[in-house]
C-alpha cells in the first residue's frame, strides 16, 4: 500500500480560489447549491405515540437549516398533518414559526377519527422541492374504546397468549428472512481484501440477529460472522477471482443459505476506516482503471469538507488521512467521481464531536404521593459546558399507560443528526446516542454501510416548484380576458376571522397582489374580488397561489405473518384505566345514570354566528330529505312562515321578506349581497337572489337556520349591515353539503380561498390540587401528566416547572428536549416515583 500524497483543499482556504482545475468547479457547485437551494429539516416532539378517541395530540416543531442546524431563515410556516392508514387526510394545520419554533395540537374528535394506525407528518412548502424523504413522519396509534371493559380486555389477553403459545413455534420454523450483503463502497472486487456489510430482516421488516459462515463453492469455510441484535454487521475477507461464495445463516426459527454478490475483476474500491478513538479517518482507494484522474471528496449536509484528485497504477492502493474536525457532527459521505463527474463509489460514516446541550433535571424530592405537587429545576449548558439560553419541550407521562423507551426511542438528537439524513426506517434510533462507546460506534458504522442516505445534490439548471413561505400570506395574479396582467386592479378580501375582516390592496404592474402580515386565521373561507381601476368588474380573472400539499403515498401492502391486532400490556393498562375511570365516575354519581336531554336541533358544519342550532327556526336533513328535488326557493316558501317576495316602501323593485322584515341570505357563512353589482335594470337585485334560490335544491342543502327575532338576528346585523342602518332584517343561514359557499355560479372576478387552518391557542390543562379539592371524588387518571412546549432557560441556563401527580401510583417518565437556536440540541429523561 502506498500513502497518497494529495493536496486536499478545503472550501474555506483562501488560496484554493487561485486554483483553476476540476476541483474548483466542484467547490463552486457545492457553494452555489448551498446558497440557491438551502435545505431544511423539521423535527416534532409529541407528548406520546398512543392515544384514545377524544384525546389531544400535543406537539412542538423545530425547524432548522440543514447545513448549520440553526433556525431556518428560508421558511416561516410549518404544515402538520394527521393521515390515516388508508391515506386519508384527517387534519392539517399551518403553523407560523418564531426562531424556527412552533407548537400546536390535534383534537381527536371521536365522531370523525376512528381507532387505527395514523401518520403524523410535518414539512414546509419549500421542503417539497426535494422529495418525500425530507419530510418528518411519525407513526401513531389511536386505540379502540369499544373494548373498554375489563372482561373484554382480559379475554383479548387470554386469546393473545393462546395464539402465541399455539402458533409461534410453527411461525418461527416457517419464516424466511431477508439477508442483504453490501460491499463497502459499492464494488466487490476480486483479489482485494474488503469489508462486506450485511443486514438481516424478518418477515415484518424488522432486524433479526443472525450468525453464520461464508463458504466457497467447495463448501470450505472462509470466515465466520455474527450480527448485532438489529441484524447488522461487518466482516472482512479477500474474495478470489472466479470463485462463488455462499452465506450459511442461522437465526431463531430457521437456517438459510444465501448467495453473496459476485466479484468483479474491474472497478474501484473505496474503503474508509473510522476508528472510535482516532481523531482522523483513513480513506483508501484502488482502481483497475489507469490513465484516468479521479476526484475523491468528502461532504456533509450538502457542504464540501475536502476534495482531492488521484490516478491509480492497477497495483497499489492509495491512502490518506483526514482530520475528523473537518466534518460536522452527523452523517457524512466520502465519494469517488470520474473525470465527467459521474459518481462511482460512495461510503457513509458518522462523525460525533459530542456537541450537544447538556440538560440536567433536579426534582425537589426523591418520591411523591398521589395528587402531590412536583417541582423540578432545569440546568442547560452548551457543549463548552457554559450556561445557555434554550427553548425546551417537556412531556411527563404515566409509565402504566404510556410506553416510552428512553434508551431506544427517537428524539431530537437522533432525528436531526442521523434519521433525517438516511432513507428508510431506522430501528431504535435513540440507542445510538444513549451511550458514547466503541460498541455504539461500530453499530453506527454497520448501519451506515447498509442504509441509503439522503442526497443534497441538485441540478442548478432545474427550477424549484415550491416557493419558500416566510409568513402566512395570500397572493395571486389578476389578468384580463386575453390573459394579460391587469395593473392597479382593486382587490378586496372578505372573511370571518373571529370578527368580520375586510382587507383591500391593488395589483402591481405585473398584475400581482399580496395580503401579508395577516392575523392568526380561523376562517373557513375568504372571498376575494377583483375590480378594475374604475371599479368595474369587467372580465377579470383571479389566479391564487394556492398551497399544494405533499402527495400522500399509497398505503403499503403489508406481508406480516405475526399478528398485530393484539394489544401490548401498556395499551391494555391504558384501556383498563379508562374503564376504571368510567366506572368510578358512574359509581360516585358524578354522571347521571338515566338522563334524557332534548337538545336544540343543530346542523353539523353550520356557520351560524350564534352557534349551531341557535335560531328561531332550524330545518335539518330530516325536513329536507322528503322534498329533495324542490328548489331552495320552494323550500323557503313551504317551510319558513312569512317568507315572501314584495316591494319595499317607495320602491318599484322587488325584494324578499320574512313577514315585515327584509330577508338577507347567507350561504355557508358568506352573504350573497357581497357579490351583487347593481345595474339600472328593473328588479335586478330580486333576480340576482332568485337565481341562487332556484339553483340550489333541497338535496344540495344540509340545513337551514332562520334568525328572525332580535335575539338571534342582532349578531348578523352587527356583522353584515352598516351601524346606522335602522332597517329590520331577518337572516337565513343556508349550510350546503359541499360547504363551498355561493360559488357554483360565481363570477369570473370572484375567487373563494380556503386557507389552511392555523389551529387555536389551546393550552394543556393539568389540575392544581389544594386542601379544598385534593379529596375530590372525580378520578384523575391522566396518561399525559404534564405538557409544556416552550420552557425557556435563562442566560444562566436555569429554568423550572411544576405539576401535580394523578391518582395512580407508579413511575412517570419526564422527557425533555430542545435547542439553544445556535445549532445545538439536547435530550434528557428522568424517572420519578409516585407512591
Amino acid at each position: 500500500m502506498r500513502f497518497l500524497t494529495v493536496i486536499f483543499l478545503f472550501f474555506f482556504v483562501p488560496s484554493f480560489a487561485q486554483v483553476k482545475d476540476p476541483k474548483q468547479s466542484t467547490l463552486e457547485r457545492f457553494d452555489n447549491i448551498l446558497k440557491s437551494v438551502p435545505r431544511e429539516k423539521v423535527y416534532v416532539h409529541l407528548d406520546k405515540n398512543k392515544y384514545l378517541p377524544n384525546d389531544t395530540i400535543w406537539f412542538k416543531a423545530y425547524l432548522i437549516d440543514a447545513n448549520s442546524n440553526t433556525p431556518s431563515q428560508t421558511s416561516g410556516l410549518i404544515y402538520t398533518e394527521l393521515i390515516s392508514s388508508n391515506g386519508e387526510l384527517i387534519q392539517r394545520l399551518s403553523l407560523p414559526t418564531a426562531f424556527g419554533l412552533t407548537w400546536g395540537s390535534f383534537v381527536l374528535n371521536s365522531d370523525k377519527i376512528k381507532a387505527g394506525k395514523y401518520t403524523f407528518r410535518a414539512y414546509t412548502n419549500w421542503m417539497q422541492n426535494f422529495g418525500s424523504s425530507h419530510l418528518f413522519q411519525k407513526n401513531l396509534e389511536i386505540l379502540p374504546l369499544d373494548i373498554v371493559t375489563l372482561d373484554q380486555i382480559n379475554k383479548n389477553k387470554s386469546a393473545k397468549k393462546n395464539t402465541i403459545s399455539s402458533g409461534s413455534s410453527t411461525t418461527e420454523k416457517q419464516q424466511t428472512i431477508d439477508v442483504q450483503f453490501l460491499p463497502e463502497g459499492g464494488t466487490w472486487l476480486s483479489n482485494r481484501r474488503q469489508k462486506m456489510a450485511f443486514k438481516a430482516l424478518d418477515v415484518n421488516g424488522k432486524g433479526i440477529a443472525i450468525t453464520g459462515q461464508i463458504v466457497d463453492s467447495q463448501q470450505k469455510n472462509v470466515i465466520s460472522f455474527s450480527s448485532n441484535e438489529k441484524g447488522m454487521g461487518v466482516f472482512t475477507m479477500l474474495p478470489r477471482d472466479q470463485e462463488r461464495y455462499f452465506a450459511q445463516v442461522s437465526y431463531k426459527g430457521g437456517n438459510q443459505t444465501i448467495t453473496i454478490p459476485k466479484t468483479a475483476t474491474d472497478g474501484i474500491i473505496l474503503k474508509v476506516d473510522n476508528e472510535y478513538l482516532s481523531d482522523s479517518i483513513t480513506v483508501t482507494s484502488f482502481s483497475t482503471r489507469t490513465n484516468e484522474t479521479f476526484t475523491i471528496l468528502g461532504q456533509a449536509k450538502g457542504a464540501l469538507c475536502f476534495i482531492a484528485s488521484t490516478k491509480f497504477d492497477n497495483i497499489h492502493s492509495k491512502s490518506f488521512k483526514i482530520s475528523k474536525k473537518e466534518f460536522p457532527t452527523g452523517v457524512a459521505q466520502v465519494l469517488i467521481l470520474d473525470e465527467k463527474g459521474k459518481l462511482l463509489n460512495e461510503r457513509s460514516l458518522f462523525i460525533n464531536h459530542k456537541q450537544h446541550l447538556n440538560i440536567a433535571l433536579q426534582p425537589d424530592r426523591p418520591f411523591y404521593g398521589i395528587r402531590d405537587s412536583v417541582s423540578l429545576l432545569v440546568n442547560v449548558n452548551n457543549p463548552e459546558e457554559k450556561p445557555t439560553i434554550s427553548s425546551l419541550s417537556i412531556s411527563v407521562t404515566d409509565d402504566n399507560q404510556v410506553a416510552k423507551d428512553s434508551l431506544n426511542d427517537s428524539h431530537i438528537l437522533s432525528y436531526f443528526l442521523l434519521q433525517s439524513d438516511l432513507k428508510g426506517e431506522i430501528e431504535n434510533p435513540g440507542s445510538y446516542f444513549n451511550q458514547i462507546n466503541e460498541q455504539n460506534h461500530n453499530d453506527l458504522d454497520a448501519l451506515l454501510l447498509t442504509q441509503g442516505w439522503v442526497s443534497y445534490d441538485w441540478d442548478l439548471a432545474r427550477q424549484t416548484s415550491f416557493r419558500p413561505e416566510k409568513e402566512y400570506a395570500i397572493s395571486g395574479r389578476v389578468s384580463n380576458i386575453l390573459n394579460k396582467p391587469v395593473a392597479d386592479a382593486n382587490i378586496i378580501m372578505m372573511g370571518s376571522n373571529k370578527n368580520f375582516m375586510m382587507l383591500d390592496t391593488v395589483t402591481n404592474e405585473k398584475g400581482e397582489f399580496t395580503f401579508n402580515q395577516l392575523p392568526l386565521i380561523d376562517s373557513a373561507s375568504f372571498v376575494i374580488q377583483a375590480k378594475t381601476k374604475k371599479g368595474k368588474t369587467g372580465t377579470l380573472g383571479i389566479v391564487l397561489n394556492e398551497f399544494t400539499p405533499a402527495p400522500i403515498p399509497l398505503p403499503p401492502v403489508k406481508k406480516t405473518i405475526l399478528l398485530e391486532t393484539q394489544l401490548d400490556s401498556i395499551s391494555e393498562n391504558l384501556l383498563k384505566t379508562k374503564a376504571e375511570e368510567y366506572r368510578l365516575t358512574h359509581r360516585d354519581g358524578l354522571l347521571l345514570d338515566v338522563v334524557t336531554i332534548v337538545g336544540k336541533r343543530s346542523i353539523k358544519g353550520s356557520k351560524n354566528l350564534n352557534g349551531a342550532g341557535e335560531a328561531d327556526l332550524t330545518l335539518t336533513d330530516a325536513d329536507l330529505n322528503p322534498i329533495a328535488k324542490k328548489t331552495l326557493y320552494n323550500v323557503l316558501i313551504e317551510k319558513v312562515k312569512g317568507f315572501r317576495e314584495g316591494y319595499p316602501r317607495k320602491s318599484n323593485n322587488r325584494i324578499f321578506f320574512i313577514n315585515s322584515n327584509v330577508a338577507r341570505l347567507i350561504i355557508d357563512g358568506v352573504e350573497l349581497d357581497f357579490f351583487y353589482s347593481s345595474d339600472s335594470g328593473p328588479d335586478s337585485y330580486y333576480h340576482f337572489i332568485k337565481s341562487y334560490l332556484d339553483y340550489y335544491q333541497a338535496e344540495d342543502v344540509k340545513g337551514i337556520e332562520v334568525m328572525d327575532s332580535r335575539r338571534y338576528s342582532m349578531s348578523y346585523k352587527s356583522r353584515f349591515m352598516h351601524p346606522m342602518d335602522d332597517t329590520e332584517y331577518s337572516f337565513i343561514e343556508v349550510t350546503t353539503k359541499t360547504g363551498q359557499g355561493p360559488f357554483l355560479k360565481k363570477a369570473a372576478n370572484i375567487y373563494m380561498h380556503r386557507p389552511v387552518n392555523y389551529g387555536d391557542d389551546r393550552y394543556f390543562y393539568h389540575p392544581r390540587y389544594n386542601a379544598t379539592n385534593k379529596d375530590s371524588k372525580q378520578p384523575d387518571f391522566r396518561s399525559t401528566i404534564y405538557w409544556n412546549p416552550n420552557l425557556l432557560s435563562d442566560e444562566n441556563g436555569k429554568g423550572a416547572f411544576s405539576f401535580f401527580t394523578a391518582d395512580k401510583p407508579g413511575t412517570y417518565t419526564i422527557w425533555i428536549e430542545g435547542t439553544d437556536t445556535r445549532g445545538n440540541f439536547g435530550f434528557k429523561t428522568l424517572k420519578m416515583k409516585v407512591q
